[in-house]
């Protein structure tokens, strides 16, 4: 394991807040190069270094996270959900959602997952899901505490995979997992708990200032899903409100979690893949 300078993980992670914060304010490299501390000159090359992203790519990405939740959550126009994305106007941001989704953000917005994801369960067409029982292997995590809404864990996962990839311990194989422990429609988003981490082999040894979550083996209903991971709420709800009251299975205490088969860096939101995982009693 590589000695690591804390100051430019703490540079890092400023950054990644920065942006997160800021996507309607300017996020030019000559300004996060000043909030990392460091000359224009290198900051983008040590920011591809350790990321593995480009910052424009990181930029673009988490642009269009934001813009799909707002799309599907609020009732804001596509034009003012542009300008809090940080797009000139509403045609730029059009062009940018469209090359990552297929299709223009109003017409997203009136597509199947639009229409799913901003209606009530009673008022949602019946849709149905690939439901697999299955037995899954345990896993060690090394992770971070993620507190609040679960359609933002990715700022969470990006910012273990920067500390993890300063210390020569982010492999190609790890697998992001997020652990979810409350339930959404009974906790206040804000208070939402969730354990964000990769999975690694039981004898890794971690520094200190790393946690570290098991996650149970056993048999568990497995939700297939693909699409963006906004939709993941739905899948979620189905899995608790049709498929668990109708295949008279018996839960286990342990918490549902979430398994992101593909970097969401590498392929576009509508091919992502991941999977639901609920413990159940054997």
């Amino acid at each position: 394991m590589s000695h690591i300078n804390p100051t430019y993980e703490r540079r890092i992670l400023r950054v990644l807040s920065h942006i997160h914060d800021n996507l309607d304010g300017d996020l030019s490299l000559d300004t996060l190069a000043k909030v990392a501390c460091m000359s224009p000159f290198h900051w983008h090359r040590v920011f591809f270094g350790i990321t593995g992203e480009t910052l424009a790519n990181c930029i673009r990405r988490i642009r269009m996270d934001r813009a799909t939740f707002l799309l599907l959550q609020t009732k804001h126009s596509v034009a003012e959900i542009a300008s809090q994305c940080g797009y000139g106007n509403a045609q730029s941001f059009a062009r940018s959602f469209q090359a990552d989704y297929g299709l223009t953000p109003s017409k997203f917005r009136k597509s199947e997952i639009g229409y799913r994801a901003s209606s009530s369960p009673r008022q949602a067409p019946p849709k149905s899901f690939e439901i697999e029982v299955k037995q899954m292997p345990p896993y060690r995590l090394v992770s971070e505490p993620h507190k609040g809404d679960y359609q933002f864990l990715g700022r969470t996962i990006s910012r273990l995979h920067v500390r993890l990839a300063l210390r020569d311990m982010a492999g190609e194989d790890m697998t992001p997992i997020a652990v979810l422990h409350d339930d959404p429609q009974l906790v206040p988003e804000p208070e939402l708990r969730s354990d964000v981490g990769f999975s690694i082999e039981e004898h890794t040894d971690l520094p200190e200032d790393f946690n570290s979550v098991s996650v149970a083996g056993g048999r568990h209903a497995v939700l297939h899903f693909k699409g963006p991971h906004v939709g993941l709420f739905e899948a979620y709800q189905y899995l608790y409100g049709h498929w668990v009251p109708n295949n008279g299975v018996e839960l286990s205490d342990a918490p549902i979690y979430a398994v992101i088969l593909e970097d969401p860096r590498e392929v576009s939101p509508n091919e992502l893949r991941s999977i639901l995982c609920l413990p159940l009693l054997d």
